[in-house]
């Protein structure tokens, strides 16, 4: 199985975490910051107006700076079109979610929305330093705490049924919303906890405070 690894180009991406046998793709300026890092892009992906591919990249794919997607848009549909579904074991996406511009962060969370991402959906995992975040389409699911996270939010995305949280300091049991909430601030009461729901699409992060800072 592969991992696949996106780096945009936030200004300090989250890069020490990550599985050092993965494929690395770097985001415009995110093939820079790889590379910075003592990381070779597998690809470096983008119009490159903030940086330059760096020279060491094992591919690079130059896009028109004028068009409909953008650069992590476009690295992902080139990308994921070379691989079977069923071979990707994660796709991390680093750089999407502290990069500065908020149209960018909106643009990055509504992935989950467009349909040509849908086959992967449940493989996309989006990361921070302080904050990770995966999507969900209704089913029951068993979540670990990350042991460097302290809280677990439940953004719906959709209207949501039925939903029950289990094994968290505020649990629920078949809630419904009938419109996008944000259920923040929540935490685990074990290393596990569990979550179900039967119609919707949410988004759960787990997150904490940058240090000295709180909410």
């Amino acid at each position: 199985m592969t991992t696949l690894v996106f780096c945009a180009g936030a200004s300090q991406p989250c890069l020490d975490i990550l599985p050092a046998d993965a494929v690395f793709i770097g985001v415009d300026g995110g093939a820079a910051k790889l590379a910075a890092q003592g990381i070779i892009p597998d690809w470096a992906i983008g119009d490159f107006d903030t940086a330059e591919p760096p020279e060491q990249a094992r591919r690079i794919v130059r896009l028109p700076e004028a068009k409909d997607d953008t650069d992590l848009e476009a690295a992902l549909l080139h990308i994921l079109s070379r691989y079977k579904t069923e071979n990707i074991d994660e796709i991390i996406i680093v750089g999407a979610l502290g990069g500065g511009r908020l149209d960018h962060l909106l643009c990055n969370i509504w992935l989950a929305y467009q349909p040509r991402f849908a086959t992967w959906l449940d493989k996309i995992r989006l990361i921070e330093r302080h904050n990770s975040i995966r999507f969900y389409r209704a089913g029951s699911y068993r979540l670990h705490r990350e042991t460097d996270k302290r809280y677990l939010s439940f953004i719906s995305l959709t209207p949501v049924s039925k939903l029950h949280l289990h094994n968290v300091r505020y649990p629920l049991d078949g809630r419904d919303y009938d419109y996008p909430v944000a259920l923040i601030s929540n935490e685990f009461l074990a290393d596990e906890m569990q979550f179900s729901f039967e119609e919707g699409l949410m988004c759960v992060i787990q997150s904490v405070d940058e240090p000295n800072k709180s909410t």
